[in-house]
């Protein structure tokens, strides 16, 4: 595997994803029993903007580098420009997925990340040398699904953002979803999508309709339509069992970072559900 985040840390998508992100977790955090968190395919948890890495496309500079500074109203975009710390400058570094959702978790919740490539998960575990309640493992996260699922807490959120490099990722993230929610039923469940015009998307909408499953939130972002040719044209989350109200929620955060992050005018936002009850 030869994915490295950092060539994307910061851009539209992950604004997108981490916001949701966020948004769920404040919503399960409205009850005081402590939660689980389990972050399959974690990353590095922090990103250097000015490395050579980031610094090839500067994606993140038309992604969290259009949201500095930037008047918002919603309750969830605020929480997120403040958490993820993007409305300081000279912006330096960027938060994973593992390290923005630690910011939100309280003390008395648990946490799993789980890595796959061992320097990422490394420099993961360097940065959470202090941290109660947290693991870093480096292995597959699938798999990580029938490790630590179902969990002591019984309330919690499953993350899975694969990098999408293998043919069959789709249909692997279908099957590990539907096999998650077989071991946990009642968990939250957040899987990442890229929306390109090959429409690989509409393939995993189709598979999840048609496995049984109820309760399937899609909710996405795109920044131009759907079937331009000029690559990742959006983000996406299909949402398991997603908290009460997120739908019409969420909504509002999305519609106001959407023209900030749109290019040519483009791109639009859809919070529907795949299935319900």
């Amino acid at each position: 595997m030869n994915y490295r985040h950092a060539f994307h840390a910061g851009n539209f998508a992950d604004v997108h994803k981490h916001l949701v992100l966020l948004a769920i977790i404040e919503r399960l955090k409205r009850k005081p029993t402590p939660l689980f968190f389990l972050d399959t395919h974690a990353g590095r948890g922090r990103y250097d903007l000015h490395s050579h890495d980031a610094t090839r496309g500067d994606e993140w500079r038309n992604g969290i580098g259009r949201l500095g500074g930037a008047s918002l109203r919603s309750e969830d975009a605020k929480h997120y420009v403040t958490i993820s710390g993007i409305d300081h400058r000279p912006l330096q570094h960027y938060y994973g997925s593992p390290l923005l959702a630690l910011l939100a978790l309280r003390e008395s919740d648990r946490a799993v990340f789980v890595e796959q490539q061992p320097a990422e998960a490394s420099a993961l575990e360097r940065e959470l040398t202090r941290r109660r309640n947290v693991s870093v493992v480096c292995g597959d996260g699938y798999a990580a699904l029938k490790t630590y699922l179902p969990p002591k807490e019984k309330r919690g959120l499953v993350l899975i953002d694969p990098p999408y490099e293998a043919e069959n990722e789709f249909a692997q993230v279908e099957k590990s979803l539907h096999f998650g929610l077989t071991r946990w039923p009642t968990g939250v469940f957040a899987v990442w999508y890229p929306i390109k015009a090959a429409r690989e998307s509409h393939r995993l909408h189709a598979a999840l309709v048609k496995s049984g499953l109820r309760k399937l939130l899609r909710v996405e972002l795109l920044i131009r339509p759907q079937d331009s040719p000029l690559g990742l044209n959006g983000s996406g989350l299909v949402i398991a069992n997603p908290p009460w109200q997120l739908d019409e929620e969420i909504r509002g955060a999305l519609e106001e970072v959407r023209p900030l992050l749109a290019q040519d005018d483009g791109g639009r936002v859809r919070v529907e559900w795949l299935v319900g009850e």
